[in-house]
């Protein structure tokens, strides 16, 4: 039988320097490889609601950590929670780890009725992963793709925002609460208002946020449209620093030819602010047909497809 410890996460520097080893080494070698760094740790495990993310740890009998999962709990019962791996150090899979952490969060799940989860991203090429949920019941719910692009040294030298889709970094101490809440209920109608007005503080609340980052198109009747990029960089890993662009807003009051505009300008926004902040090579995450004409209009190619799944919903006795 594996050992487990299911816990709360809290943040802590020695536990985190601990899980972004793991997630650094289990994700090296596949296409979203990446700069881990315990600040993107604590931002992917940080709370969307008063409920602790659920922590799910396997350790050596050393106390090595050889392999993890967890389970971020929905601000509220109209969104799903979200899941964090199962992930195991590489030398240690076929062991059985991923299966039991995976079953402990299952159970867990359990326990919260009517619950929805579904999974973080999972690159279509690393099948050990997506197999995992699917023979555990998981139902696939989505497919993205990842994107990605080189960037430049210099910021001056990727495009400039159109005239008319130009674009600005929030400023310090800005109020942006209301502005981002109404975009965000535009894009998303079907999700509850209660996500839309947390949209900034979501947004800032993560490790790696700056307001340079965050990128903004304005018109005369308002906020057109917005896009967050995050800076990720861990000199001692060697890898190329990192802009993620994690979400990309266009009112849907524009016309076709407008959404187009904004979208390409957020795009060469966020592109250049990443440029700007250090990073060598951009990334993100896209289901939106339009957004990825944009993106790849600016460059970016697909790195692979990303699988998302979904847990059967446990219902109340």
């Amino acid at each position: 039988m594996i050992p487990l410890t299911i816990t709360d996460y809290r943040p802590d520097p020695e536990l985190d320097a601990e899980l972004a080893e793991l997630v650094y080494r289990a994700i090296q070698g596949w296409s979203d490889q990446r700069p881990v760094t315990s600040g993107l740790v604590r931002s992917l495990l940080r709370p969307a609601g008063m409920t602790a993310t659920t922590l799910v740890l396997h350790r050596s009998e050393d106390g090595r950590l050889l392999g993890a999962g967890a389970l971020r709990w929905p601000a509220t019962l109209d969104t799903p929670g979200r899941t964090w791996g199962p992930l195991v150090l590489p030398e240690e899979r076929g062991k059985g780890i991923g299966g039991a952490v995976l079953e402990a969060m299952q159970e867990v799940l359990a326990r919260r009725p009517g619950t929805r989860m579904i999974t973080s991203e999972i690159p279509g090429a690393r099948t050990c992963g997506w197999s995992l949920f699917e023979r555990a019941g998981w139902v696939e719910s989505g497919v993205s793709r990842l994107l990605q692009r080189e960037l430049p040294p210099d910021a001056d030298k990727l495009p400039s925002p159109a005239p008319e889709a130009a674009v600005r970094s929030a400023r310090q101490g800005e109020y942006l609460h209301k502005a981002l809440a109404d975009l965000f209920a535009e894009v998303n109608p079907n999700v509850d208002y209660a996500t839309a007005r947390d949209t900034f503080a979501r947004w800032s609340a993560d490790a790696r946020y700056t307001p340079d980052g965050l990128l903004l198109s304005e018109g005369p009747d308002g906020l057109r449209g917005a896009a967050i990029v995050y800076p990720l960089s861990n000199p001692a890993l060697g890898e190329p620093a990192e802009a993620f662009i994690a979400d990309v807003l266009t009112s849907p009051k524009l016309s076709g030819d407008q959404g187009a505009a904004v979208r390409a300008g957020l795009v060469a926004g966020a592109l250049r602010a990443g440029a700007a902040a250090g990073a060598e090579v951009a990334r993100a995450v896209v289901a939106c047909p339009y957004l990825t004409e944009t993106m790849q209009a600016a460059g970016f190619s697909v790195a692979d497809e990303i699988r998302f799944y979904a847990a059967p919903v446990a219902s109340e006795a």
